[in-house]
């Protein structure tokens, strides 16, 4: 049997995505910033507070170097945000950068405003969700993973952004090397409310597309009763 149609065109965009080091500068066109934008914010999240936000960044203030490549201007975000990630260049050449904040262990306090707020949204409002969540949140609290968690679900849109982007014609690369508290004061996030979960670039490649390579799925799955 063959694969649907859109599943066969979701498996070609991961087959396409790979780690872009080097972009051209370009700006993406509005429609697809906002869509890369859009597949973070449609993303799930564990039990769906959506306790995420994106600091987007467009090369506004950059310059055309003489190897003929555009980079960002000294003293931009842009800029800021390639020194706290140990100047890799794809972070100061991408056509858009997103720094994926996550809310610190505080805000996920069964009884606190956030949790609050956000319930609201769910079939049956805040009581209903505090007696769902409560006890998932004592279980992490004991266990001292309340930020932990809250971290791994970064990974959750950007893995949509990455597939989408690829989807899309666009590449990207997931950015984890960086210095925490240089991405917050760059892009104005408060240390105390406010974890880095993952940094994320997005655009047009500067080089050749690299083989794609992943182990062999024999080797990767097992079935078992």
């Amino acid at each position: 049997m063959a694969l649907p149609q859109k599943a066969a065109d979701f498996l070609s965009a991961m087959e396409r995505r790979y780690a872009c080091k080097l972009f051209d500068g370009r700006p993406l066109p509005a429609e697809l910033e906002r869509y890369v934008l859009e597949c973070g914010r449609l993303s799930p999240s564990s039990f769906g507070p959506e306790h995420w936000k994106f600091i987007a960044n467009r090369p506004e203030g950059t310059i055309r170097a003489e190897d003929g490549l555009i980079r960002a201007q000294k003293g931009s975000l842009r800029e800021a945000l390639y020194k706290a990630c140990f100047s890799q260049e794809a972070v100061q050449s991408a056509g858009l950068a997103v720094a994926i904040f996550v809310r610190k262990a505080d805000a996920y306090d069964p009884d606190g405003a956030f949790v609050k707020q956000r319930s609201e949204r769910f079939p049956g409002g805040y009581p209903v969700f505090r007696a769902d969540f409560s006890g998932y949140y004592d279980f992490l609290k004991s266990e001292g993973r309340l930020e932990e968690w809250a971290r791994a679900q970064a990974y959750i849109p950007l893995a949509n952004m990455m597939t989408g982007a690829a989807a899309a014609g666009l590449d990207s690369c997931a950015i984890e090397g960086y210095k925490e508290e240089d991405v917050l004061s760059a892009c104005g996030a408060d240390p105390k409310l406010w974890r880095v979960g993952i940094v994320a670039v997005f655009g047009y490649p500067a080089e050749n597309r690299r083989e794609k390579i992943r182990e062999d799925f024999k080797k990767m799955v097992e079935y078992r009763a």
